[in-house]
């Protein structure tokens, strides 16, 4: 039950295709507890479930106009939560924040429902590489994501600016910041979906 749920524990919480085998239907979406705090919960998907561009083209984007948050808040929100579970989540002012080794403009906070992780935020809550490593579904496998040979990984975004306004910040199959970045347009890094549970609902 959500409401049981702990810091570190993981839940489950809307559905979403990830063995891509679309015939049996959608596979219930598995989430770890980052932050509890006021009856809500931020939770962040467990496998990166897709892979997308952080922007369908390479040009100067910020998290407030790429393409990705778009997808994010709206095909992804709505192919992965019914109605009820949608007033759950709570719409969240989203910082910009800066990338702190890099001067580059992070654009503007934004109000969302799904987003992704900043620097600041994913150094907050996974404390090692280890920790921030990630495995892709076999379906965002299939929609090209790249997975390391040796450990099964793949990259996953953040939204914090790189090094130029036509890169972003990930991070790296062995749980390593980028904080230069991936090209906005590179189309094999993962997506990690963060988003906050309000309990009361």
């Amino acid at each position: 039950m959500l409401s049981k749920a702990e810091v570190g524990s993981t839940v489950f919480f809307g559905a979403y295709e990830q063995d891509n085998n679309t015939s049996n239907g959608k596979e219930y979406i598995e989430w770890r507890v980052l932050a509890k705090e006021d009856n809500r919960i931020l939770v962040i998907s467990e496998y990166a479930l897709d892979c997308q561009q952080y922007n369908t083209s390479y040009t100067d984007v910020t998290w407030e106009n790429c393409s990705l948050r778009k997808w994010m808040n709206d095909t992804f929100l709505n192919n992965a939560f019914s109605a009820e579970e949608q007033a759950q989540i709570q719409n969240t002012t989203v910082s910009a924040d800066k990338n702190p080794k890099c001067s580059t403009n992070p654009g503007n906070a934004t109000t969302d429902k799904v987003f992704l992780l900043s620097i600041t935020e994913v150094e907050k809550y996974f404390t090692s590489d280890s920790a921030r490593q990630c495995k892709p579904t076999k379906y965002a496998v299939a929609n090209g994501a790249y997975v390391n040979s040796y450990n099964g990984n793949c990259w996953w975004w953040l939204r914090s600016p790189g090094g130029s306004q036509y890169y972003v910040t990930s991070v790296y199959y062995d749980g390593s910041v980028l904080y230069f970045g991936n090209y906005v347009y590179r189309d094999h890094v993962c997506v990690c979906h963060a988003l906050w549970i309000n309990l009361d609902s």
